[in-house]
């Protein structure tokens, strides 16, 4: 069913962008992108209801509703020619292959944060219908933002499990959505232009976060949510340059930003600054505004942010329904609100409280990142500012009669871009801790989607003056020699070996190990289970594998020397994580080398108090080692455990009583 899924969510996209193209005279290139997000946001709706499968139904009716109602108007024909247009083809062509193609090679997820989050939340709502924080699963991030759980859902309605591939296939539909709507203003006449900057827009990935000759890249074939952060930013921008002032403009702009938001948290900081770019270019690029013009715009503003901070605000507010937590504090060390984040940065910034050591600090470092830290294959954002500027220039000397709108883009999104490193400036103070925060921890992933949101904005810019500029030709061979400059560095230095095209299958060895053990007692458990694993020697990557496999809760663990009061109380120390390597305290006295990288000093009767504390129902043993086999395992009354990973895995019942705890197998639960 998975493949009719994809086929089916296709087709509707088509269905929907085809209606909308002959019903209103739209431009079919700027319409996969709306209609992908409003699908999403549509489906959000229905989830805060707690109705999913049904807003998926409707949304398939609707389809079916459409095409009935352009076959008997005789639609079809005006439709298919409206279709034609350059970005809508690439859209289109681009969708099958990425189906062909993974349905073919079938990749799995592979990346760290796929398990604590994307891929897990993926996965947990298409099994749930359900948003994934009221959906059974082990999502460890349960607060981020649903809109591309949704979009995976979306196309993969009909089927009856998860499938991974068709996840990474609807991320990259979702892209190539953004690329049709960044060459719409390209008409038939203009499809040697259309191909290079289509070209462009695919390849900027790799110009902005590139493994290198010999590598293996991720890019297309990750279903996290940087990438799509970055393509919607710059689809967004291109979908308000493409329909300057027209009414159908507002509401496919709004719907997109509404999806922008839905994202990550930071979609709403990016879909302020696209309404505020669009409300700046509908007000002042034919000149300065009258009364009349100044009242539409702020009019305008109200309808792009309100549903913006609706479904921001909705969310967070499911999500507090749903989980008894706080969406609204931050902060590794200690919690804080966003807005008293905001508050307390400004204060510092500005003087009107004392500067701390750590913001003093961190304030030299955001300053100087913008060419220290390497962005791009040429090095720091200081490059990529130039290649987005020459792109800008081009078209501000190509669009002679709009040149205001190109110095808009440019004077607004360089100060937005000012006060997002701010923002970021702040969370790095408040939210990381000193040893993440002084080291930039994620920069690139943080900042990055602006560099190439942005960039694809301006080749939107770009994309217009190549249609409508003077001197066409002059300027259009300036700007694709530019761009045809910026393919051929990712081409030839950031070109891997491997890719979406190619990712090496040996890679997911270890992912369908876990994945055979996890089935072999799935059916022994059930989501009301908390399930303590035992992987001697990990380092948490089995731990997550299992998280994603598993039908039931996955406990933490704890880390530190023994498990007992805190330190502060004349304990030992611990805290709390999530795989645990145990050790014998014999064997980790101070000057001797770990046994394991991550690891837990711990005695059977540590291991003892904490499950007396935490009561998990059962513990699964993966891999063990003769500490674990003898020592602890033997005080819970088992003494049949190999001390190493066999071809099976063990499960046992954990038992509390009178005080004590014994573990019991449970039958069926060493299956091969």
């Amino acid at each position: 069913m998975a493949y009719l899924s994809g086929i089916l969510a296709l087709a509707a996209v088509w269905v929907f962008c085809a209606f909308l193209a002959d019903r209103f005279r739209l431009n079919a290139a700027l319409l996969p992108l709306p209609v992908l997000a409003g699908v999403a946001v549509w489906l959000c709706l229905w989830g805060f209801a707690g109705f999913l499968r049904l807003g998926g139904w409707l949304v398939y009716l609707a389809a079916a509703g459409c095409a009935v109602w352009l076959a008997a108007g005789g639609g079809l024909l005006r439709a298919a020619r409206r279709l034609a247009a350059p970005g809508f083809v690439f859209f289109a062509a681009a969708g099958a292959v990425f189906f062909v193609l993974f349905a073919a090679t079938k990749p799995m997820f592979i990346a760290w944060d796929e398990f604590t989050f994307w891929g897990t939340a993926c996965k947990a709502t298409k099994l749930g219908n359900a948003l994934h924080a009221a959906a059974p699963g082990n999502v460890q991030a349960g607060s981020y933002n649903p809109g591309m759980m949704l979009l995976v859902y979306f196309f993969q309605f009909f089927g009856k499990g998860f499938s991974e591939w068709s996840a990474f296939f609807a991320y990259d539909t979702l892209f190539a959505a953004c690329m049709s709507a960044v060459a719409a203003p390209l008409d038939k006449k203009r499809w040697p232009t259309a191909a290079v900057l289509l070209a462009g827009c695919f390849l900027l990935p790799w110009f902005f976060s590139a493994p290198g000759l010999g590598g293996v890249s991720n890019i297309y074939c990750n279903v996290m949510g940087d990438l799509p952060l970055a393509f919607v930013f710059g689809g967004s921008m291109c979908l308000y340059l493409s329909l300057h002032r027209r009414a159908a403009g507002g509401v496919l702009l709004a719907v997109t930003l509404g999806f922008l938001t839905l994202i990550k948290d930071m979609g709403l900081a990016y879909a302020l600054i696209v309404a505020g770019l669009a409300c700046a270019d509908w007000l002042f690029a034919d000149g300065w505004p009258g009364l009349k013009r100044l009242a539409k715009t702020l009019g305008l503003g109200a309808a792009l942010a309100g549903p913006v901070l609706a479904l921001f605000l909705g969310w967070s507010r499911y999500y507090a329904a749903a989980t008894g937590a706080s969406k609204v504090t931050v902060g590794s060390e200690e919690q804080v609100g966003y807005f008293g984040m905001l508050a307390q940065g400004v204060g510092q910034l500005l003087g009107l409280t004392g500067r701390t050591e750590k913001f003093e600090k961190l304030t030299g470092l955001m300053a100087r990142s913008v060419v220290t830290v390497p962005v791009c294959l040429l090095g720091g954002g200081i490059a990529a500012l130039a290649v987005i500027f020459g792109l800008l220039a081009v078209a501000w000397a190509a669009l002679a009669g709009s040149r205001r709108r190109v110095v808009q883009f440019a004077v607004l999104g360089s100060a937005c871009f000012g006060v997002f490193l701010l923002f970021h400036l702040f969370l790095y103070t408040f939210v990381l801790s000193e040893q993440e925060a002084y080291q930039l921890k994620d920069y690139i992933r943080y900042i990055g989607p602006y560099y190439l949101g942005w960039a694809l904005g301006a080749v939107g810019l770009l994309a217009l003056a190549a249609e409508k500029g003077v001197l066409p030709r002059v300027s259009r061979a300036a700007g694709l020699g530019l761009l045809a400059g910026v393919c051929l560095l990712a081409g030839v230095r950031g070109r891997p070996a491997a890719g979406f095209w190619n990712m090496p299958h040996t890679l997911y060895d270890e992912r369908r190990d876990v994945a055979a053990r996890a089935a072999s007692v799935n059916g022994l458990l059930d989501w009301d289970d908390t399930v303590l694993l035992i992987s001697q020697g990990d380092k948490a990557y089995r731990w997550n594998y299992y998280a994603y496999e598993l039908n039931a809760r996955l406990g933490r663990g704890f880390g530190g020397f023994g498990y007992g009061p805190d330190v502060e109380k004349g304990g030992t120390g611990w805290w709390d994580t999530t795989h645990m390597n145990l050790v014998n305290p014999v064997d980790a006295g101070e000057g001797r080398a770990e046994v394991y990288e991550y690891q837990t000093v711990c005695t059977a009767e540590d291991l003892k108090r904490f499950l007396l504390d935490r009561r998990y129902t059962h513990l699964l043993v993966d891999t063990s080692d003769a500490y674990f086999a003898i020592s602890v395992a033997g005080a819970f009354g088992v003494t049949d455990l190999p001390a190493g990973r066999t071809d099976r895995v063990y499960l046992f019942r954990i038992l509390y009583e009178d005080g004590g705890v014994r573990w019991e197998p449970v039958e069926g639960g060493a299956a091969g």
